[in-house]
């Protein structure tokens, strides 16, 4: 048994123990993180993939023509198909048609934010990041970057978890992303909001989903009741698209829910349980299917206080 598996193995057992860990991992990041890092995958260690069997498994699970899909991959992983990343994005936009809408995040990381080793204790408050819509370096994967690249896409300008999109709905879902005052990257008028309205289809190529269900914080920043205190901090960015410049303020999660109070592991178990998250291996690679209407309706039924998030009753309202 490796080291991931049977860290697995011990925080499967409760999300407190999960937590314990995390805070462990955090309050000792900058020796852990080099402990963390895992070998590139390479094609010469990859089986061969059919990436057409792929489409036709996704199709057989009900993703089809019409259909707006959340894609998040690993090109590591699909580079042994011997297609480019480009001629992926094809078969992908092919699978949803003309009145479908292709979605991938394109996260970004601004030098501004200092090092990870700095991420909890870093005060960004009234530092001013600077948000390129086209330039910015992509933190997300080859597939989104290349997406991004094409003529027909449209790119979110809010700074955080933007997204870039084509079809349909492109356009439309991120019209309204900074409107009013301090909106948040997946409140009511963001992009991924917008994706759950059209009960999008979120699809994992290769990644080990919870820890990539980016939709998953539409049920906390929509919330009314949300019942952990202090939840969120106040951002910065002067934002560049093309001939379009502002500056906005904004809100973000505080890293410290993310990073030390989200029971990811014991997320991911309640979502198989529950027959949410389902996931088939295909040409060696697991491919993961949620439908985001399904996953929202779990959370806001879920008994717990700020599940995912399993933190201590002082931090509750």
């Amino acid at each position: 048994m490796n080291i991931t598996s049977l860290y697995n193995l011990i925080v499967g057992v409760s999300p407190t123990i999960e937590v314990f860990f995390r805070k462990l991992y955090w309050t000792n990041v900058s020796k852990t993180s080099r402990l963390s890092q895992k070998p590139t995958r390479t094609r010469k260690d990859a089986t061969p993939i059919n990436f057409d069997r792929i489409i036709e498994n996704i199709k057989h699970r009900g993703v089809g023509e019409g259909k707006t899909i959340i894609i998040h991959s690993s090109y590591d992983l699909l580079e042994n198909s011997g297609l480019s990343p480009e001629e992926i994005n094809s078969k992908l936009l092919q699978l949803v048609g003309r009145e479908g809408t292709l979605v991938m995040p394109v996260i970004r990381r601004y030098k501004e934010e200092g090092r990870k080793e700095e991420y909890l204790t870093t005060d960004l408050d009234n530092v001013v990041c600077t948000y390129n819509v086209q330039k910015s370096k992509i933190v997300s994967g080859l597939l989104p970057f290349t997406l991004m690249q094409r003529d027909d896409c449209h790119v979110s300008r809010f700074p955080l978890n933007p997204i870039v999109a084509i079809g349909k709905y492109a356009e439309e879902m991120i019209e309204h992303n900074l409107e009013g005052d301090e909106p948040t990257p997946h409140g009511p008028k963001s992009s991924w909001k917008f994706c759950f309205d059209k009960e999008a289809i979120v699809i994992g190529l290769g990644v080990d989903m919870p820890h990539y269900l980016t939709i998953t914080h539409v049920h906390e920043e929509c919330s009314k009741n949300w019942p952990i205190k202090n939840w969120y901090r106040k951002r910065i960015f002067d934002i560049i698209d093309k001939d379009f410049t502002t500056r906005k303020e904004v809100l973000e999660r505080k890293p410290i829910w993310g990073t030390m109070y989200f029971a990811e592991k014991k997320y991911r178990k309640d979502l198989l349980k529950n027959d949410i998250l389902k996931i088939e291996n295909v040409e060696g690679l697991n491919i993961s299917i949620i439908e985001s209407t399904r996953l929202l309706n779990f959370l806001n039924a879920h008994p717990h206080k700020g599940y995912p998030y399993y933190v201590e009753s002082k931090f509750l309202k």
